[in-house]
């Protein structure tokens, strides 16, 4: 396993590829690392603790957006100082975020005990799941710091161009939690406790290996704990590229769990059927992300090395191979959308509501490879600003009222439920293409490849 990968030269189709692939595998394993918790609390625990785990885990992936949004500040300053070869920045960038990440993570998990009752108090958890739910949340908040660093690190090394040795890390991460999971909940019966140990224990052991791999890989830098100094104006540009991104990570969920609410107002087939495809969709969207999350690193790689051109190529080829899954996804749902609502349920009216929200919502596996892409490119080239602007207007001035004014009309179905989200991905789609456009054709990408 090569430690960088210089995503500068050849061939850009077979580079784009090579290094997109894993990010699909390591978002897949992702999905299933999430969702290992619940399945085995499920078999071995009653339903108060499933509660517990599905809401605890509602509070750690909301933190974890929040997280990766600041990460990807460190992938485009990394990548784009890997480009321009300006090696001793690499190691001035990861000594500030190293510095930056703690601190952060240390002021959340203070503000999640210091609220960890109100917090559950705003999500009206059930009184007889209240405690399985606060030993989860707490024992998880613990061990934040170790999510942050597993984010840091795959940041680092995808900046570097290296997007492999961060899915092996996950994958390990997977594997153990499975097995914790089984031994502390399925033998031992600790319930939401130890799902939660054995989620803190199996990201302790990623973050561990992740740094074993940085410390003897051969990379173009020496990353090691003593003489870690603080960069003020490095810090200002992490911030500044990181904060928009985890603001948006953090705002858009939350659009869609109204469109969850609405979708709860139609009676329980609508709102199992909706939660569904939320978990569904999960795996819909994955080519479209990964090429997006590649994207990014290739374009800070690029730019820094000041060749704008390949990353209008790499743009070009990430939309057309992610697209290519998302009309072979819209193509399915066109089709036969209840077979795939039936991997979650058989209840046939769950299907029906289920099948009737495919058939409008699929629309976006076509519309999302194009916006998720154009969104790459713009984190890419450091402009977040713009990009987690346009994604916030969309879905709170498009997709909420949207999904207000079509699901709460009289016969209303969630065929009306999904018209909204494409109507909020065509809006953020023009705007997106129209701003690369205008910072192609002004030659703006300039300030961009004199950024160490």
């Amino acid at each position: 396993m090569t430690a960088q990968t210089d995503l500068t030269q050849g061939n850009l189709i077979k580079t784009m590829l090579m290094f997109a692939l894993p990010f699909v595998a390591a978002n897949f394993l992702q999905a299933l690392y999430g969702a290992a918790d619940l399945i085995i609390v499920g078999k071995f625990c009653d339903s108060s603790v499933v509660s517990a785990v599905a809401t605890g885990s509602q509070i750690l992936q909301t933190l974890t957006f929040f997280i990766t949004g600041l990460t990807v500040s460190a992938t485009v300053l990394i990548g784009r100082a890997f480009g321009a070869r300006q090696y001793d920045n690499i190691l001035k960038i990861i000594n500030t975020m190293t510095i930056c990440f703690i601190t952060a993570a240390i002021f959340l998990s203070l503000m999640i005990i210091l609220f960890d009752n109100e917090i559950l108090d705003i999500l009206q958890t059930p009184q007889e799941a209240y405690k399985s739910t606060l030993d989860y949340v707490l024992i998880c908040t613990l061990g934040l710091i170790f999510i942050f660093g597993y984010n840091a690190i795959s940041a680092i090394l995808r900046g570097l161009g290296n997007s492999v040795a961060p899915m092996y890390f996950v994958a390990i991460a997977c594997v153990i939690n499975i097995i914790a999971d089984i031994i502390l909940v399925g033998k031992y019966n600790m319930g939401s406790q130890g799902a939660a140990i054995a989620t803190v224990f199996s990201q302790l052991i990623s973050v561990i290996i992740g740094i074993i791999y940085l410390k003897t890989g051969n990379f173009v830098f020496k990353f090691q704990f003593r003489n870690v100094k603080f960069d003020i104006e490095t810090a200002k540009e992490l911030f500044k590229i990181g904060l928009p991104l985890s603001l948006q990570d953090t705002l858009i969920p939350l659009t869609f769990l109204f469109l969850f609410s609405i979708a709860n107002s139609m009676g329980v087939a609508a709102s199992a059927a909706y939660g569904s495809v939320v978990r569904l969709n999960a795996f819909m969207m994955l080519p479209a992300g990964s090429f997006a999350m590649a994207l990014t690193a290739l374009t800070a790689q690029n730019l820094g090395a000041g060749n704008i051109h390949r990353c209008i190529k790499a743009l070009k080829i990430s939309i057309f191979f992610a697209a290519t899954f998302g009309i072979i996804f819209f193509l399915w749902q066109q089709l036969a959308p209840k077979s795939a609502i039936a991997i979650f349920t058989t209840d046939t009216d769950v299907l029906s509501a289920g099948a009737d929200y495919l058939r409008s919502f699929s629309f976006d596996y076509i519309l999302v490879p194009f916006v998720f892409c154009c969104n790459g490119f713009l984190f890419g080239s450091g402009r977040t600003i713009f990009a987690a602007c346009n994604n916030i207007f969309s879905a709170f001035a498009i997709r909420v009222p949207l999904a207000f004014i079509l699901g709460t009309m009289p016969g209303a179905t969630l065929f009306n439920l999904g018209i909204a989200p494409p109507c909020a991905s065509i809006l953020t789609g023009f705007a997106a293409f129209f701003y690369i456009l205008y910072l192609f054709k002004n030659n703006k990408f300039n300030i961009q490849t004199k950024t160490a």
